[in-house]
């Protein structure tokens, strides 16, 4: 199933009330759902470019979602595993950033010089 299609339904399944209140690693769970609808927007519009960062953020949620489903009512279970199927899709559909480390530079927009005003 492609990843624009996931966030439609997920979109569509709406959150059950039982979420209300629920953390989920470390933020709450309808600030989480805003995260990871942003990066799928991100990644759905190939504007999203998969650092360090980023990855290890949506590995975090990933296992903490998957702690979630086993500790809460079928609603929330559906829910988050909706969830975690949007950011497994996100980790292997992302582009990688460009790769800073080895001495490539990434290409850089030209700057303008300023210019001293009298």
């Amino acid at each position: 199933m492609q990843l624009s299609q996931m966030w439609r339904e997920h979109l569509q399944a709406g959150r059950p009330p039982g979420i209300l209140g629920m953390k989920i690693a470390g933020t709450a769970a309808s600030a989480l759902d805003a995260e990871i609808t942003a990066c799928v927007s991100a990644c759905v519009t190939h504007q999203l470019k998969m650092d360090s960062r980023i990855e290890r953020r949506l590995h975090d949620i990933a296992h903490a979602l998957e702690d979630a489903q086993g500790q809460s009512t079928p609603e929330v279970a559906e829910y988050c595993t909706r969830l975690n199927r949007l950011v497994s899709a996100v980790l292997v559909n992302a582009e990688p950033a460009p790769n800073t480390e080895n001495g490539s530079e990434p290409a850089q927009q030209p700057v303008r010089p300023r210019v001293r005003r009298r």
